[in-house]
């Protein structure tokens, strides 16, 4: 995306190893220390190895965006974003 499209409503997953109980309180705070009001969801795995997360938000700009999937990626347990 280029910068005209923004401010944009993205949706995008993250998958990370099931290792803490904390995952999901730690992905909202990325978010709000950014004031972003954003949905997030979870999905464990049928074996509960792994949590799908769903991230959705409003991003005022593509150095937002980058930050934010930045800062998820460096979790302990991340295995991929799309």
């Amino acid at each position: 995306m280029t910068e005209e499209n923004f401010p944009a409503d993205i949706v995008f997953k993250a998958i990370l190893r099931n290792t803490s109980s904390f995952t999901m309180e730690t992905i909202k705070s990325i978010l709000a220390e950014r004031e972003l009001r954003a949905l997030v969801s979870a999905k464990e795995s049928k074996n509960g190895n792994f949590v799908s997360y769903t991230i959705s938000a409003r991003f005022p700009s593509n150095d937002c965006l980058m930050t934010v999937c930045d800062d998820i990626s460096s979790l302990d347990g991340f295995m991929t974003l799309f």
